[in-house]
């Protein structure tokens, strides 16, 4: 039955970071680590412009090259927003895909559609726990 945890989890793992992108957006000046923290990096109001040059968006993107060749640096990267971002998702894929590799016989599939619902519910309590929580200043 252990397979039917993994997607718990990387769902559950994926509302907590749904709800640390959503409170430093919405609620930077109760974040936890508001304060202990570069807000450069970490505040999207203004860590958005970390992947321009200077910050500076008139100044266009910050660049690399490859074999001479020059690409735009990864904004997936570029701050704290958007790296919780790529890994909520990669939790999101790792949830389904686990979910996908449960073997199916006719008992799991009832097990699998309880799952849906203890997953949503699950994730939702998670997201609820950091966002009201954890993640703000008492």
């Amino acid at each position: 039955m252990i397979y039917l945890i993994i997607p718990v989890i990387f769902y559950c793992i994926s509302g907590a970071l749904d709800a640390f992108m959503d409170t430093i957006k919405d609620h930077w000046s109760t974040f936890i680590w508001n304060g202990k923290v570069n807000p450069q990096f970490w505040n999207p109001a203004i860590s958005w412009t970390n992947k321009y040059i200077d910050n500076d968006p008139t100044k266009g993107h910050k660049t690399f090259k490859v074999f001479g060749i020059t690409f735009n640096t990864f904004d997936a990267l570029s701050d704290a927003w958007h790296i919780g971002k790529v890994i909520r998702e990669g939790c999101n894929i790792l949830a389904i895909v686990t979910a996908l590799m449960i073997p199916f016989t006719y008992d799991t599939i009832l097990i699998f559609l309880a799952l849906v619902a203890l997953i949503g519910a699950l994730r939702n309590l998670t997201f609820d726990l950091f966002y009201n929580k954890l993640l703000v200043k008492k």
